[in-house]
């Protein structure tokens, strides 16, 4: 078995990441229009494109799919994704989240009048259901869980170390929130903080958001907190 690592390739505003163990297994296919900046990111790590096995979905959303079928085209890899999420992949017709705080409402207003990149449709192999997928076989020590809330069928890979890639699950750039936290866009609020919940539970310790740098769950775990006190319970 290989040693596994992990390495960040930032696609536009996405962060992708590449998981290397006995096969490597892309997390999300970056924004619309970064192709490039993906070849550029394997030569720097010194990996050929056929070398990725899969590319993992944490979502059906644009800025996760906007590269996908030129990655997918250029790798020959499979593209794996949450069965309620596949559609938006297939068909290339990603939807907007609403917003759940006043800024989130106030992007995705934004987004619905200026936003409307164009998604070039890509192939699907494999549909993932709510089951965990363990990642063992492949020699990466974590497993794909299925993380409601921000999309019906949003995903996150959990290392067996406490690392979290967590897609739009967590966001810490500066255009979508000024701090670190849980989305500020989420199809449902009250399941995201579940899911995170659930992954607290699980032994996430470390957050790896697709937008902005990584950052501790304790803040995560604040902001839940904050939550529910504002509800009262």
């Amino acid at each position: 078995m290989k040693s596994f690592q992990f390495h960040r390739i930032p696609l536009g505003i996405d962060n992708c990441y590449l998981l290397c163990g006995d096969r490597k297994i892309l997390n999300d296919g970056g924004a619309p229009g970064h192709i490039q900046d993906f070849r550029k990111g394997l030569a720097r790590l010194g990996i050929t494109p056929n070398e990725i096995y899969a590319i993992l979905l944490t979502h059906g959303h644009a800025d996760h799919i906007g590269s996908l079928a030129e990655i997918q085209d250029l790798t020959g890899a499979q593209v794996w994704v949450h069965q309620a999420d596949a559609l938006q992949v297939e068909y290339g017709n990603p939807v907007l989240p609403p917003g759940v705080t006043g800024w989130g409402k106030a992007l995705i207003g934004l987004g619905h009048l200026f936003y409307r990149p164009k998604i070039t449709p890509c192939r699907v192999d494999y549909r993932f259901d709510n089951s965990e997928i363990s990642l063992a076989e492949y020699g990466i020590p974590g497993r794909v869980i299925h993380t409601p809330g921000h999309s019906p069928g949003s995903a996150c890979i959990l290392l067996d170390t406490g690392e979290v890639f967590a897609g739009d699950m967590a966001m810490n750039a500066w255009f979508l929130r000024l701090t670190p936290g849980v989305a500020v866009l989420a199809e449902d609020r009250h399941a995201m903080v579940q899911s995170w919940k659930k992954l607290i539970r699980m032994g996430a310790r470390w957050v790896y958001p697709a937008h902005g740098r990584d950052f501790s769950i304790e803040l995560i775990k604040d902001e839940i907190t904050g939550l529910k006190s504002k509800k009262g319970t």
